[in-house]
């Protein structure tokens, strides 16, 4: 098979076929009413050069998608916060308003739908990614990484899970454990990656569930139980990430 990586700045449906491999790739309630999210629709406008599709040549379908996103950032990478993604799309918006010079770029998706996995298709986006640090000359490519597995395990903490071996005594995760054998450092997790808050109709919604009272719930593709406040009206989801970096320099 043959793949063709383009970009939003050269193709002006990037934003649908990346929306398109999310949806595809990623749980309901992480991709919700993508179309209407301020800070995501900005990211296009602001670096579309960072906004990759892989789209296969023979049937011009996107099969998979990498965003990423320049950071000014000064200080140690195990010192950056808890927040991770949420922190990211936040702090690179900043930055380009306030002319901050970028020196780090952050990976906050990669996603490929289920029947293209398994092919390397994720180191070919990877080193495409780090190519692209290099020729801005950032120091590190940095990941919020979504441990493939975890949603296996979601009332086992984040710092246990990341501590699992296998039989071969390498990290039990599989994207872990890959970006690791890549040359990548894992140096801690960002606990509150993404927040995802919305009403419990909502949540029904994208869960595809009924939560008939206060209480925490295992929820398809959570990483975490999703936390529904009936004095409050809402559900509350906060996603732990786990951070990794590819030194450049």
């Amino acid at each position: 098979m043959q793949y063709n990586l383009v970009n939003a700045k050269d193709t002006p449906n990037c934003p649908e076929m990346t929306a398109s491999v999310l949806m595809q790739a990623y749980p309901k309630f992480l991709t919700h009413n993508l179309s209407d999210n301020p800070v995501w629709v900005s990211l296009f406008d602001l670096y579309p050069e960072f906004q990759l599709v892989l789209v296969e040549t023979s049937t011009k379908s996107a099969i998979a998608q990498v965003s990423c996103l320049p950071l000014a950032w000064q200080e140690n990478l195990e010192k950056l916060p808890a927040q991770g993604c949420d922190w990211v799309c936040a702090k690179s918006i900043t930055d380009s308003l306030e002319g901050r010079k970028p020196n780090i770029l952050a990976v906050v998706s990669l996603s490929i739908i289920p029947e293209y996995q398994g092919k390397r298709l994720s180191w070919q986006l990877l080193e495409h990614c780090q190519k692209i640090a290099q020729t801005h000359q950032f120091r590190s490519l940095i990941l919020a990484a979504r441990p493939s597995l975890k949603h296996l395990y979601p009332l086992i903490s984040m710092e246990r899970y990341i501590t699992w071996k296998n039989d071969q005594g390498m990290l039990f995760d599989p994207w872990l454990r890959f970006n690791v054998k890549q040359g990548a450092s894992l140096f801690g997790v960002c606990a509150e990656s993404t927040t995802i808050v919305d009403t419990i109709d909502t949540w029904e919604i994208m869960a595809n569930m009924y939560f008939p009272e206060t209480g925490d719930y295992v929820i398809p593709g959570g990483l975490v139980p999703l936390k529904i406040d009936y004095t409050h009206q809402k559900g509350t989801y906060i996603e732990p990430n786990v951070w990794l970096s590819y030194q450049l320099v």
